[in-house]
């Protein structure tokens, strides 16, 4: 069961990849995360009330707010980039999250240590990096390094609330701070899209309506139902180990759908940086 699980997650996150850049196609960014934010609030909440646990926020804690503001950073930044690089190219850059939160970890929490193999898998992954950006370097490669540049931003913003929710949020249900993130994102969204004009897409455009409820019900909603059960019934290290396969979906899901081209730099950086990811995942000496 472990593996249908992990499986289905990693897919399912590799595809909001390929699913968000059509959607960007169609919607500005700001004006596409508004509208999915009301629709994975509105599932988790449902969720919630479903579970019958506590849905209000928690009293006299202002790091659960913070932690909504940082958790939204990411998509300020990766939104925008995905809309000017590459669907297989933003999967990859979103997911060196792992490898931020890791030397972030290492450096603040008292415990946290690198071993070899997290070292050996931050090297791959900044060769991964360097290969990526080498293809724009030789010519080649139809997406813009801006676009990049925001995404990888967007990824430090989430190492860092990773971090941040690891020390200021334990014991609180995952389901009440994803639901509260999202709710917090539609306020936040709005006003970021009122600079350049709120509007309502055409629902009635089957790839909008279909993008738009992909990235609400299942990339935000579904999704997280089951990271959770995942985190609750098995080892966190070994279940984040497996992320790596997060961005090798986004990748070729990414050349299927799109017929993004996956060029020998695609593939070597996406390698390698699969490769960090799963090397600094399992290294055993890190905490928990």
């Amino acid at each position: 069961m472990f593996y249908v699980l992990i499986g289905a997650v990693t897919f399912l996150w590799g595809l909001s990849f390929p699913s968000i850049k059509v959607g960007l196609g169609l919607i500005d960014p700001f004006n596409f995360l508004w509208i999915r934010s009301i629709i994975s609030a509105s599932l988790i909440f449902a969720l919630i009330a479903y579970k019958g646990t506590p849905w209000r926020p928690p009293r006299d804690r202002p790091a659960f707010w913070w932690n909504t503001i940082l958790h939204n950073l990411l998509f300020v930044f990766v939104y925008p980039g995905a809309a000017l690089t590459t669907s297989g190219r933003t999967s990859v850059f979103v997911y060196t999250q792992p490898l931020i939160y890791t030397a972030l970890a290492a450096y603040f929490i008292p415990g946290e240590r690198l071993g070899l193999r997290s070292l050996l898998g931050f090297a791959a992954a900044f060769g991964g990096i360097i290969v990526l950006f080498s293809e724009k370097m030789t010519g080649g490669g139809d997406y813009s390094v801006l676009g990049d540049g925001l995404v990888l931003i967007g990824a430090f913003f989430w190492g860092v609330q990773s971090l941040y929710l690891r020390v200021n949020l334990q014991g609180i249900d995952p389901f009440r701070i994803t639901a509260w993130t999202q709710l917090i994102a539609v306020p936040m969204f709005l006003v970021l899209a009122s600079f350049r004009g709120i509007q309502i897409p055409d629902f009635g455009n089957p790839l909008i309506s279909m993008n738009v409820a992909y990235n609400g019900l299942v990339g935000t909603g579904f999704v997280m139902v089951l990271w959770v059960k995942l985190l609750a019934d098995y080892p966190p290290s070994r279940v984040s180990a497996f992320m790596f396969l997060t961005p090798v979906f986004g990748v070729f899901l990414s050349g299927l759908i799109l017929t993004e081209p996956l060029t020998a730099f695609m593939l070597g950086g996406a390698a390698l940086v699969a490769a960090g990811i799963f090397l600094v995942n399992a290294d055993k000496r890190r905490g928990s």
